[in-house]
């Protein structure tokens, strides 16, 4: 009942809503860095999507396109879905996320791809459960991180952030995904400080979350060798340190300015994955440092717009969830970037909007869809800029 009360409140307000005005800059921003995803893509898939068994230069690219698509609409879909209503859902959402994880646990390796399985295909659609987990864990501890507020420094809290938290990282490092398990804890702790959390709980979960990743890292002689790799990647140049070397060289025969959009020469079957996790160092080869420093601004100025609708919010679930996306942003750009400039070990992060992956896109852009609905609310200063 509650559920079907918030769903006729919630379609009952889409033409007040849809009347507010929509935060251009946000839309420009997304667009912007969806479409350079797509030219990239375009660049950095075409020889080995057209050498490989898909046999057609322009498989990733299209594909990419029609995410992209079906991105915006949903994105402005739900702009006009007032949150307020939308939150109701929150548990149920988080409820659907954690069965679909358990799903995957009980598919054979065999479905997986690289040792891992990550993917359920459902009604002939493909999806990747961990990208939909993201969201479905904003929405989750900023309704209830909302509910909490009395007491959100309290012990009792934290232990309940503390076994959510790792309920929700166990069932994604089982796929294994232990760098997709990271980027979330990282967005369940941050939100808790941002609620007001106590620091010396979130140090200690902090330190729990290191040490656990340490030994994640050393249970795992793969893991191991990717770390060795890291270390002195040219020193195993044909073996774990291949992807990061060969990273390396494109990024500096780059230069300054580039060798011009299609001009790179990693992505002719000498960087694995170049249109997904490696997709910066294409970047970095054909459009330079100058192209590099452009689209890290880009972010930034993303970043810095979901953080100031953040702060004009007006209730502590929409300041939460937009906190939460800015985090969701900010670390995994940060991770793509150290992976391919060498500065961490290879954690198989994309680029948010610019990698390819149809889950990600699309779950992103459905996320900021709920900012920009967050931003109609806001104040009317901060709107329409």
């Amino acid at each position: 009942m509650k559920y079907l009360n918030a769903l006729t409140s919630l379609l009952a307000d889409i033409p007040r809503q849809s009347r507010k005005k929509l935060d251009r800059g946000i839309l420009l921003l997304v667009c912007a860095l969806c479409a350079f995803g797509t030219i990239m893509i375009w660049s950095a898939s075409m020889y080995n999507a057209g050498q490989s068994q898909i046999g057609d230069s322009l498989y990733y690219v299209r594909k990419q396109a029609v995410f992209f698509a079906a991105g915006l609409i949903l994105m402005l879909t739900v702009s006009v879905f007032n949150y307020r209503y939308l939150k109701v859902f929150s548990n149920l959402i988080m409820v659907i996320s954690a069965v679909l994880l358990v799903a995957l646990m009980l598919l054979p390796k065999s479905e997986g791809a690289n040792g891992a399985v990550r993917w359920l295909r459902i009604a002939g659609i493909t999806v990747q459960p961990a990208e939909l987990a993201k969201i479905a864990v904003m929405m989750f501890m900023s309704y209830h991180l909302e509910k909490l507020s009395y007491n959100v420094s309290g012990i009792q809290v934290f232990g309940l952030v503390l076994l959510y938290c790792a309920a929700v990282c166990l069932l994604i490092y089982a796929q294994p995904a232990l760098s997709t398990a990271i980027i979330v804890a990282v967005i369940i702790i941050g939100m808790y400080f941002i609620a007001g959390g106590n620091i010396l709980y979130i140090l200690s979960l902090a330190g729990l979350g290191g040490a656990a990743v340490y030994l994640f890292i050393r249970s795992n002689e793969w893991r191991m060798n990717r770390f060795f790799a890291f270390l002195d990647p040219f020193s195993d140049i044909l073996g774990e340190g291949w992807q990061p070397a060969q990273s390396l060289m494109a990024l500096g025969s780059g230069g300054l300015l580039g060798k011009g959009l299609g001009a790179g020469s990693a992505k002719f079957g000498f960087l694995p994955f170049s249109e997904n996790d490696y997709i910066f160092a294409v970047i970095g080869e054909e459009l330079g440092l100058v192209g590099c420093l452009a689209l890290l601004f880009t972010y930034f100025l993303l970043i810095l717009r979901i953080a100031r609708i953040a702060i004009s919010a007006q209730d502590a679930f929409s300041r939460l969830f937009c906190s939460g996306m800015a985090i969701l942003f900010g670390i995994q750009v940060f991770l793509n970037v150290a992976v391919v400039t060498n500065i961490m070990p290879s954690t198989g992060i994309i680029l948010p909007l610019v990698s390819s992956g149809g889950s990600s896109l699309l779950t992103l852009m459905i996320g900021m869809g709920i900012v920009l609905n967050i931003s109609r609310n806001c104040n009317e200063k901060l709107q329409g800029r």
